[in-house]
């Protein structure tokens, strides 16, 4: 029982992580589309610090220069260059590759420079998941004996390889599968979006990467914009950029249209 709840508690954090990921790292930082509050600013960076391991600059810094080469020669982590598979199993591999050049980092980060707290603590990702890690020891210990190391670890690992796999799914099967409305090489897949919060509607985010809400038309759905809308409303964030004008008329829309191995097929809007 205790390892079912363990890996619950795992799943539950990988949502979180996620959720962090796609508002705070992807669309606060990398597209500057929504402005949040100081203390929900500093909430978000230690989230990420504790839950991924993440360094907010590299992350912009790797994702902004995906945008700029998008699946040609350049792209961080594309699976038409490097592979399907090479990216489904080791995208964080090709992510630490590119976080690593101080080049990247001085080019598509600029605007993100280390401050003093990045310094002394929030770069040591390493020791934020570690914390992570001990903290769910010490709460699953609160339960008795048996509840304590090994649920710990079980919820700690099942965050990791959840919250790796999903990211690996964005740029895997979201350059790959699915079906495109705009065009570009990204794809939309709405089971995915729904468990990224939205990430998985990856066409329409090539498609107007400073939208905040990465749903485009009535049948697909961002679960992260409910979440923003709230936050907005606890006047916690602020949205900048146009979120329902511009995709309709947009000068790349086509027809939608599936891809998958088999080649792409036109289907009714």
């Amino acid at each position: 029982m205790e390892y079912v709840v363990a890996v619950i508690v795992g799943l539950a954090l990988s949502q979180l992580a996620t959720l962090i990921t796609t508002v705070y790292l992807h669309r606060v930082l990398s597209h500057r589309s929504i402005r949040l509050h100081p203390a929900l600013t500093m909430l978000m960076r230690f989230g990420t610090w504790m839950l991924t391991s993440i360094s907010p600059r590299e992350w912009v810094a790797v994702h902004r220069k995906h945008h700029n080469f998008s699946d040609v020669e350049g792209d961080p982590h594309s699976p038409h260059i490097e592979g399907y598979w090479q990216i489904m199993i080791g995208n964080v591999y090709y992510y630490r590759r590119e976080a690593n050049d101080g080049d990247t980092l001085e080019k598509y980060a600029a605007d993100l420079p280390f401050d003093r707290l990045d310094t002394l603590l929030l770069r040591r990702g390493v020791l934020g998941f570690s914390l992570t890690g001990v903290a769910l020891v010490a709460l699953f210990g609160l339960f008795g004996p048996g509840w304590g190391i090994g649920p710990g670890l079980v919820a700690l690992a099942t965050l990791a390889v959840v919250y790796l796999l999903l990211n690996a799914a964005i740029n895997g099967a979201g350059h790959t599968f699915g079906y495109k409305s705009f065009e570009n090489d990204a794809t939309n897949l709405k089971l995915l979006a729904l468990i990224t919060f939205g990430e998985g509607l990856h066409n329409n985010h090539h498609a107007r990467p400073a939208s905040a809400k990465l749903a485009a038309f009535k049948d697909e759905f961002d679960p992260a914009w409910p979440v923003i809308r709230l936050l907005e409303k606890l006047r916690l964030a602020e949205v900048l950029t146009k979120v329902d004008e511009g995709w309709v008329d947009h000068r790349r829309r086509i027809p939608r249209t599936t891809v998958s191995p088999l080649g792409t097929k036109t289907v009714q809007d």
